[in-house]
């Protein structure tokens, strides 16, 4: 892992021009992370050096990428960016004064919205990706497992809260892994039952233990009442009766790290699952589909996994 970071590095400091990328700034922590993935991707194909600006990340509780995870690349801590760097700011904030006199004296400076459009085309995923100096060479889907590798390291705190976590589970070796989201999703899809969950999950996998990543309780009792052979693990608490983002944003720095903390442990769990079981239209969703193997992540919205 150490190579790889050496040469990503390596590679990246090549590059004149600079994308500045702010991340945590408009949503939850797994929209933040796919589209900074694919930012990622779209600056090392097009020659531009990628650099993260996080102070102000709304999953973050004192320095922002850094309290969870290991640097892997420069950052930025300008608070022009907290301001004036978002990844769809609308169309009249885009060229405020404050932003067209950043770009006379950084000419070589790109802020997110001017890469965002680009980085999520569709038609990256019918491109193959050839970046032999950090070894990627294969499909959107390989390419960003490469860039997860290269990201998604903990730093020793995080790494020892998750550790805890998961061994308190005593999870079996073999499991089917389910997200089911409830919460403000609602807003966006319609919520599924259980069982469509579940009748996915049968065609591919006879194992009788899940584990369940969902943000309502609720889902864990009818998933046990439905599935009464099952044995189901999770990390989600009693109380817990969805996910508001609006809502979470306003809860204390603790609360925000302990969450988190229990979602990378989840996804953690999930990502080693016999396959996963969930929605590729849903942010947690879209990135097991990037970081597990081919053949063992599945859709019960989408037959395929796809950029949103």
């Amino acid at each position: 892992m150490r190579e790889l970071i050496e040469q990503y590095n390596a590679l990246n400091n090549s590059f004149q021009k600079k994308l500045v990328f702010h991340l945590g700034a408009d949503a939850g922590f797994f929209s933040e992370y796919n589209n900074m993935i694919l930012a990622l991707l779209y600056c090392l194909e097009n020659k531009i050096k990628f650099t993260l600006y996080s102070k102000d990340a709304n999953f973050g509780y004192d320095k922002g990428w850094t309290d969870y995870f290991l640097p892997f690349c420069e950052e930025e801590d300008s608070r022009f960016h907290a301001k004036y760097n978002f990844r769809y700011p609308g169309i009249f904030k885009k060229w405020r004064p404050q932003v067209i006199i950043y770009h006379l004296f950084n000419r070589n400076s790109l802020l997110t919205f001017e890469v965002m459009n680009q980085a999520r085309n569709r038609q990256l995923e019918q491109t193959h990706f050839y970046i032999p100096e950090v070894g990627i060479d294969g499909s959107l889907q390989d390419a960003c497992r490469t860039l997860i590798d290269l990201t998604w390291r903990y730093n020793p705190q995080t790494q020892h809260k998750v550790e805890q976590l998961i061994t308190s589970l005593h999870l079996p070796e073999n499991y089917t892994g389910f997200h089911i989201r409830s919460g403000d999703k609602s807003k966006e899809a319609a919520l599924l039952d259980v069982a469509k969950y579940t009748e996915k999950a049968q065609r591919y996998s006879p194992t009788p233990n899940a584990f369940v990543l969902t943000d309502d309780y609720r889902i864990i009792e009818d998933f046990r009442s439905q599935m009464k052979v099952w044995t189901v693990y999770t990390l989600c608490k009693k109380e817990e009766r969805g996910y508001f983002h609006t809502d979470f944003q306003k809860k204390d720095t603790g609360f925000i790290r302990e969450s988190h903390e229990n979602l990378l442990a989840s996804m953690d769990i999930l990502s080693k699952s016999n396959i996963f079981v969930g929605t590729f239209s849903s942010n947690p969703g879209m990135y097991l589909g990037m970081r597990m193997p081919a053949g063992t992540a599945f859709g019960v919205d989408l037959e395929q996994w796809q950029i949103w």
